[in-house]
C-alpha cells in the first residue's frame, strides 16, 4: 500500500528570527512526501528544472520516495520561493516567488500510480487537482493543500 503525492518540489530560502537558510529543498509535495515516508511508501508526481541535482533527488530517494513521476525539464529552473517568518510561525511574508517550470505543470500520473487508496494534492490550482483525481482508478481518500485558494 502506498500514497501518491502531487504538487510542488521547490527550492526555498527562508529567514526566521533565529536563522536563515538558502535554497533548501522545499515545496508542498516535498514536505508531505518526506513526512508520509515514515508511515508508508510514497509515489511523487512533480516537476523540476535541471538545476535539481542528483544530490537533491537523493534526499528523497533516501526516504524510499519513488520518483518515477518526477519530471525534469531540460534547460528549466526549479520553482523558487523566498520568505520570512516572524516570531509567530503563522506570520509569513513572501519576498519572492519564481514559478519557473512549475508554471506549466500539468501532472500526469504514471500508470503504476493510478491504483492508489490515498492521494495527496499539494498547493496547486483546484482545477488541476480535479484533473489529477480524474486520473486515479477507484475512489481513494483525497487530502488537499488549499493554501492561497
Amino acid at each position: 500500500m502506498s500514497i501518491v503525492a502531487v504538487g510542488s518540489v521547490a527550492f526555498d530560502s527562508i529567514e526566521t528570527p533565529i536563522g536563515k537558510v538558502e535554497r533548501t529543498i522545499g515545496g508542498s509535495a516535498t514536505y508531505f512526501a518526506l513526512a508520509a515516508s515514515y508511515f508508508l511508501p510514497v509515489n511523487l508526481v512533480a516537476v523540476v528544472g535541471e538545476d535539481f541535482s542528483n544530490d537533491d533527488r537523493n534526499v528523497l530517494r533516501e526516504k524510499k520516495i519513488d520518483l518515477q513521476g518526477l519530471s525534469v525539464v531540460a534547460g528549466g529552473k526549479t520553482f523558487f520561493w523566498q520568505g520570512r517568518y516572524g516570531q509567530d510561525p503563522n506570520d509569513r511574508e513572501t519576498l519572492l516567488t519564481e514559478l519557473n517550470v512549475f508554471e506549466g505543470f500539468r501532472p500526469v500520473l504514471p500508470e503504476a500510480y493510478r491504483k492508489t487508496d490515498w492521494l495527496f494534492l499539494g498547493n496547486i490550482d483546484p482545477e488541476i487537482q480535479l484533473e489529477v483525481i480524474g486520473q486515479v482508478e477507484g475512489r481513494p481518500l483525497v487530502g488537499c493543500d488549499t493554501m492561497n485558494f
